[in-house]
């Protein structure tokens, strides 16, 4: 590349990112153990954010018994489950809570998955983001026994900002 080649890279990158940028939204919180609760992330007021994707880390505290009858069995589980939604729109983004390995890059530190998941959502200038979680044993289907811990989840939502300069 010559130098006026990246000299005109460099001006359009510039002006390009006056009117949108890449931004990454970024949490951790703790699942509380036994309790379904939510949490309030307030977005940039400087524009729209459209979201293209996001990535989760959890931890796995929690622990299930598959037979009541031999401790062997017991194992390391998350069993938080979240469900996002637009304060503005006051819309969810999924029909029901969704259990976090299910929805999850890269996972827990044990079964890593690596990439982002794609996930388009449009939230207006001001608008917030409400993550509902829940950390309740599930029920059992087959005599399981549920020990729930708190939980550590990480996120980081990517996406592009549209700054308004009006």
């Amino acid at each position: 590349m010559t130098s006026a080649e990246i000299t005109k890279k460099v001006n359009d990158a510039r002006e390009t990112q006056k009117f949108e940028k890449t931004f990454d939204l970024v949490r951790s919180f703790v699942a509380e153990a036994g309790k379904a609760d939510s949490f309030t992330i307030p977005l940039t007021n400087e524009g729209p954010f459209i979201q293209e994707s996001y990535n989760i880390r959890y931890t796995e505290n929690s622990t299930v018994q598959t037979n009541p009858d031999d401790p062997a069995t017991k194992k390391h589980f998350c069993g938080t489950k979240l469900k996002f939604k637009s304060q503005a729109a006051g819309n969810a983004q999924s029909s029901d809570f969704v259990p976090v390995q299910l929805i999850s890059t890269p996972g827990s530190d044990e079964k890593p998955r690596y990439g982002a998941r794609p996930f388009f959502y449009f939230y207006p200038k001001g608008d917030a983001l409400v993550i509902d979680y829940d950390n309740r044993a599930p029920e059992s289907l087959n005599g399981e026994i549920y020990e729930m811990k708190n939980e550590t989840i990480e996120i980081c939502f990517n996406g592009k900002i549209y700054p308004l300069n009006d």
